[in-house]
């Protein structure tokens, strides 16, 4: 009998076969089978579109993830040629410092810089005048015109609000490109004259008339001439512009634009480092030198950063090859199925392996080269809007310019497609054991489990181990970040290791469903046949349950990890004031009590005055030091011990014996140790009520008693201890221990009241060390400076969220207000998130595999409706399968990550800092496993699951007669 073959169906591509045409060559005949092949790829697209867009929307979601987190990151770090514009506008250097070393950095020192020696002294330069004043002598320096440029501190008062913002003195008439660009009006000019901003605009800042403002506490009124637009590298905070600095500021640093148009030279920066400078050359950053010209120092974390960048680019692509392909791979595995007849068709009419394993990573080439780019470029669209969403406009004069990396986001498309390929390679290499009678009457069980992929998956799975174990040090193995030169420590071991591991377990999953097979005899009639279903068709259950258990294996290893986390943070979390209380903390910064009191009516507000050491950098408007000065200090002064010692002991410990010392020998307590180097005075009726001191106690303290926590037994002689009080001399330009030019005024033994060291004691002296009563004899006629205002509510209750906003408004934005309300965790909305994309993802890995599954299962639907299966029997059975194929995926995948999350415990919690006296320590390892999110996912999700697909069956399966 004749069989009429229609065109399209032809393997040949439609073309009548010559029987005298030479023999075509290799090369023409593999491209004559693949140029069929995507034909016949194209058309399957089309024909059932259902699958191919669950393709699409597989490959299309981690490539578009994926692709705007590589165009986020890169947008936002700004760095090499990028900064030249934020930084120095159209100029060739921005100069910063001098420092007292001579410097070696890299082409871009925010990369690092190293001091060795003395650095030379700039000729003309004065140490005492400011960067504008020393501007001439940098020009002559450098042999080219510099502008100097400066921000200071600048108040306003909006209303009852304190508004801060920075200001910034730069003279943009000499015409700096974008760094500073004139809105509107004209340049100002003086010292009386001033543009503003629309960050500054925002604030409160008039765009024109008189703006009268705070500059560093004096008052300063500025005649607005026009608006400007700044380009910040560092903040873009700046809401006033003037030309030269104004009268009693002070800038942040000396630093200036080297304008001209003779660029800047390796060697010229070089030849500034000797006298101390910091140089951003904008010839260096377009043309770096080599790894070979820079100083040794910086050579070996340029050359680490490049090898640790590497490794991360990597494993970046490892994991999108992985996660793409688990995704995908149910997908394929059941479209292969269902296309076995029209495959066992085709080989019986005489189609090789070679072309029927065309035709399936065809399909594979379509659909991933189209959600390759589709993703992609969805990844750089959605980059504006999500920049837009996170950032403010109002903090930012101009927006940051999109950074689009083509090569690199060609590399993430190329995973795509090359991880399709990944997903469609199994189905299709099994093609070669297709049994086609088989096939042709009906019958189709997955062939045993290869013995060469078992190997592999128990091979790889070992390593996995071995590395995970390593990296924490279990049984004395190497450290694999050693082996591997990784500088990042324990944790990126444990990451690749736990990647190795999951890919490993992924090898074995079809022998795991082998045994599942067997077990399954015990289960109740709809398990059992679900049971039997996935290990009889393991090239297409397989990939599913592989997908589930790497999701379900990646969540625990993270959440294990971030539990832990978790955990250390809360057991060495330390209250900064009593519960309930508000704290409101500046630095440099004058307190004012009656504004807060303005602000929270009927609350207790109380100052907390602190033994004030008269150290320039603590006061209100703090100035950086370029000459030696004195600082006062207040120490306990143990016996033995000399007042030299207790403020730079020659004894302090290593780190590693720390944890069994308290401490250092002779900074036991005071302003040198350790804690927040404050002594707290207060009232005795406040300390009383802060640390519930019993009467005798009150008595002591009222009577000069020094309240010391985590006292000593050897410092206290009789009962009392000795309270030393001097100056000492602090050296901005040491680089080196230094003599500390120790003077003691006043030295006196007072009795003593030994707190203990806990969190509640900690809290109620505010992280001092040592407090007294300021209404004691004692400290009656020492300096003292308020350092904190407490504000609490009489009848006990914690002050409100509301309360704590006005008070920020009112007394500005560089005064901290913070509302005790003890431990929370940060990471609650993370946690949440990632239950919920994963639950999700499990959902539609689950409900995809059951859906193509019993669309398979046809015939056999059929075939039970026949029988007398009602819809109920039917929902059973699909509710099944999705349970138990949900249900086994979870199980080993939480089985698998719990072994990486427990081993990323240790180097994340094992080391840390005692929560009271500050000092680095050792400790236990914190392991907490999330049992209640686990079982959110592992028992939650696959009972939904069931629930759906129970529910999914709606109407009875076709029914046709049998022609047998």
């Amino acid at each position: 009998m004749t069989t009429l073959v229609r065109p399209e169906e032809r393997t040949d591509g439609g073309r009548a076969e010559d029987p005298g045409a030479p023999e075509p060559g290799r090369f023409a005949t593999w491209r004559s089978t693949w140029t069929v092949a995507l034909r016949m790829a194209r058309r399957d697209v089309r024909r059932h579109r259902g699958r191919s867009a669950l393709v699409v929307v597989m490959v299309t979601l981690p490539t578009l993830l994926l692709s705007l987190v590589v165009t986020l990151a890169v947008t936002s770090d700004i760095d090499g040629p990028e900064k030249i514009t934020p930084l120095m506008g159209n100029g060739q250097a921005l100069l910063d410092g001098p420092e007292s070393g001579r410097l070696q950095q890299g082409a871009d020192p925010d990369a690092g810089t190293s001091s060795v020696g003395d650095a030379k002294a700039i000729p003309g330069y004065s140490a005492d005048a400011t960067g504008f004043e020393n501007a001439a002598a940098v020009s002559r320096l450098v042999g080219a015109p510099v502008s100097p440029l400066g921000t200071f501190a600048v108040r306003l008062t909006v209303g009852e609000r304190r508004v801060s913002m920075e200001g910034l003195a730069l003279d943009g008439s000499v015409g700096l490109g974008d760094r500073l660009r004139l809105g509107s009006g004209r340049w100002p000019q003086g010292a009386t004259e001033a543009l503003v901003t629309p960050f500054g605009v925002s604030k409160g800042l008039p765009s024109s008339g008189r703006a009268t403002v705070t500059v560093d506490g004096t008052p300063h009124t500025f005649d607005v001439v026009g608006t400007a637009e700044v380009l910040s590298y560092y903040g873009g905070s700046e809401g006033l512009v003037v030309p030269v600095l104004p009268d009693g500021a002070t800038a942040r640093g000396n630093t200036w634009i080297v304008r001209g148009s003779d660029p800047v030279t390796w060697a010229e920066v070089r030849a500034l480092n000797d006298y101390g400078l910091r140089v951003t050359s904008a010839a260096a950053l377009r043309n770096p030198p080599s790894i070979d010209e820079l100083p040794a120092d910086i050579r070996a974390n340029a050359r680490g950063d490049a090898s640790q960048m590497r490794l991360l680019l990597g494993l970046g692509a490892a994991m999108l090859l992985i996660t793409t392909a688990l995704l995908v791979g149910p997908a394929f595995a059941v479209s292969a199925a269902r296309q076995r007849r029209t495959l066992a068709l085709a080989a019986s009419n005489g189609a090789s392996t070679p072309v029927l394993r065309r035709t399936v990573l065809a399909q594979a080439l379509v659909l991933g080269s189209a959600s390759a780019v589709v993703g992609t470029v969805l990844g750089v669209a959605a980059t504006p809007s999500v920049i837009a969403l996170t950032t403010s406009e109002l903090t930012l004069s101009r927006s940051t310019p999109l950074d689009i990396r083509w090569g690199l986001l060609s590399g993430i498309a190329l995973c795509a497609v090359a991880s399709t390929l990944l997903a469609a390679l199994a189905p299709a290499r099994r093609l070669g054991r297709l049994d086609i009678v088989g096939v042709m009457r009906g019958q189709s069980v997955s062939p045993p489990p290869s013995r060469l992929v078992l190997l592999a998956g128990v091979v790889l799975t070992l390593l996995g181990a071995v590395v995970v174990l390593g990296s924490t040090g279990v049984g004395g193995l190497p450290s694999v970040t050693e082996l591997l030169g990784i500088r990042e420590g324990g944790e990126f071991a444990v990451t690749l290791g736990a990647v190795i591991l999951i890919v490993g377990t992924l090898l074995l999953v079809p022998v795991i469903l082998a045994g599942v097979g067997r077990l399954g005899g015990r289960l109740p009639a709809a398990l059992r046949m679900a049971a039997r279903d996935l290990a009889r068709h393991r090239s297409r259950s397989a990939p599913s349950v592989a997908a589930v258990l790497a999701a379900v294996a990646g969540l625990t290893f993270g959440l294990t990890g971030l539990a832990s986390d978790t955990e250390q943070g809360r057991q060495q979390y330390t209250p900064q004031t009593l519960p309930g209380e508000a704290l409101v903390s500046a630095w440099g910064t004058r307190l004012d009590d009656a504004a807060a009191r303005g602000a929270a009516p009927g609350l207790l507000v109380s100052q907390n005055r602190v033994f004030d050491t008269q150290d320039p950098m603590m006061q209100q408007n703090p100035a950086t030091p370029t000459k030696p000065y004195d600082v006062g200090f207040l120490n306990v002064l143990p016996p033995g011990c000399t007042a030299e010692r207790t403020i730079v002991d020659l004894e302090w410990v290593p780190a590693s014996e720390a944890e069994s010392v308290q401490g250092p020998p002779c900074m036991v307590a005071g302003t040198n140790a350790s804690g927040n180097g404050q002594v707290l005075l207060l009232p005795a009726a406040e300390l009383q009520r802060r640390l519930g001191l019993d009467p005798v106690q009150v008595t002591a303290v009222r009577a000069g008693a020094a309240l010391v926590r985590g006292l000593p037994a050897r410092a206290v002689t009789d009962g009392t201890v000795t309270v030393v009080r001097g100056t000492t001399v602090v050296d901005p330009n040491a680089t080196g221990t230094t003599d500390p030019g120790v003077k003691v005024t006043q030295e006196v033994k007072v009795p003593v009241v030994a707190l203990p060291v806990t969190k509640e004691v900690d809290a109620g002296l505010l992280g001092s060390t040592l407090a007294l009563a300021s209404d004691s004899a004692v400290a009656r006629d020492w300096p003292t400076r308020v350092h904190s205002l407490t504000i609490r509510d009489a009848s006990g209750a914690p002050v409100s969220n509301t309360v704590a906003e006005r008070l920020s408004a009112v007394l500005g934005d560089e005064v901290g207000v913070t509302v005790e309300r003890g431990f929370s965790r940060d990471d609650a909305v993370v946690v949440a998130v990632l239950l919920g994309v994963f639950a999700l993802l499990i959902l539609v890995i689950t409900l995809t595999s059951t859906a193509l599954t019993l669309a398979e299962q046809q015939t056999d639907q059929a075939t039970l409706a026949a029988l007398g299966a009602t819809r109920g029997t039917r929902r059973v059975m699909a509710a099944a399968a999705a349970l138990l194929l949900a249900a086994v995926g979870c199980l080993l995948g939480v089985a698998v990550g719990l072994v990486p999350g427990i081993a990323i415990a240790r180097p994340l919690t094992s080391q840390g800092w005692d929560s009271v006296t500050g000092v680095p320590i050792g400790q236990d390892t914190t392991l907490v496993i999330p049992w209640l999110q686990l079982a959110t996912v592992g028992v939650l999700v696959p009972l939904v699951a069931a629930l759906m697909a129970w529910a999914g069956i709606r109407r009875a399966p076709q029914v046709t007669r049998r022609s047998t």
